[in-house]
């Protein structure tokens, strides 16, 4: 009898498609009509719902214009900035740690009407449940606990409902300095491991260095040369999260002095290179 129940009854393991394992930040914000956020990149997961107006967004070597109903994700160390497109739009932010995400998630999303009345709900709940810190969520509040773990359970239906869609496309912003940019970062990226000046730069993408950095201060926020070593800086911490050693990866990146890159990855990211963790 013991063997025909084994035999009848078979586990059906479930996978993760999505797990939201912390949150960063969860606000909702008004931007100004010149509003311009200058640009980052971080270690974890970030999400933009454009829900009044109209932004334009960098992501990656990107540009993207978001009208009201879209949604982007920026994956781990993707840089991305945001300003003010169309009037004062406004947008609902938030960011997590997720030891599950849905593979080959990219490019723009779709809201649909249901979806915003779940995310004006997330958001009303976002207020009772955390205590934050300007848009830092900081702790969960005392008593709140069960409540917190029903809203991530949410947040994740919410996310796997829209990044299971197909990407909207029509959102890539058409214009001749945006398909510079976009050439401008492919060119730094086929040359990741080499050690550039703008003038190099700028030679390489066929352009003059006063193009060279208008473009790229307009969609980066920075210089180019600063742009360049960034993106060096977060190639870095993916190397040496694959086990690579601090030599290999300053050698592999352009940089003949390990000690001057231990230097400059950490006065970029607040820390040696050899406390990256490889576990994540």
């Amino acid at each position: 009898m013991e063997n025909a129940q084994e035999k009848k009854f078979k586990e059906c393991p479930i996978p993760d498609v999505l797990r939201i394992d912390s949150l960063f930040t969860f606000f909702r914000e008004r931007f100004s009509r010149d509003y311009v956020f200058p640009g980052e990149y971080h270690d974890f997961t970030e999400a933009v719902c454009v829900t009044d107006g109209c932004v334009g967004v960098t992501a990656d070597k990107t540009v993207y214009t978001l009208p009201a109903g879209r949604l982007i994700v920026h994956g781990a160390n993707e840089f991305h900035k945001i300003w003010s497109v169309d009037g004062e739009p406004e947008a609902v932010v938030f960011s997590f740690a997720a030891s599950a995400f849905p593979h080959g998630v990219s490019g723009v999303y779709t809201l649909t009407a249901d979806d915003m009345t779940v995310l004006n709900g997330l958001c009303r709940d976002a207020e009772r449940i955390f205590d934050r810190n300007g848009i830092i969520v900081e702790r969960i509040k005392s008593g709140h606990e069960s409540e917190a773990s029903v809203f991530v359970k949410r947040l994740e239906t919410f996310l796997i409902g829209v990044l299971t869609r197909a990407a909207t496309e029509a959102s890539v912003y058409k214009s001749r300095s945006a398909e510079n940019y976009f050439r401008i970062v492919s060119v730094m990226e086929n040359n990741i491991g080499s050690k550039l000046c703008a003038a190099e730069l700028a030679r390489l993408c066929a352009m003059s260095v006063p193009a060279l950095e208008k473009t790229v201060k307009k969609f980066a926020g920075t210089g180019a040369a600063e742009h360049f070593t960034n993106m060096k800086i977060r190639r870095a911490t993916e190397l040496l999260r694959e086990g690579k050693s601090v030599k290999h990866t300053a050698l592999a990146l352009g940089f003949s002095d390990q000690n001057y890159f231990s230097a400059v990855f950490k006065k970029r990211t607040g820390f040696a290179p050899t406390h990256i963790d490889r576990r994540r």
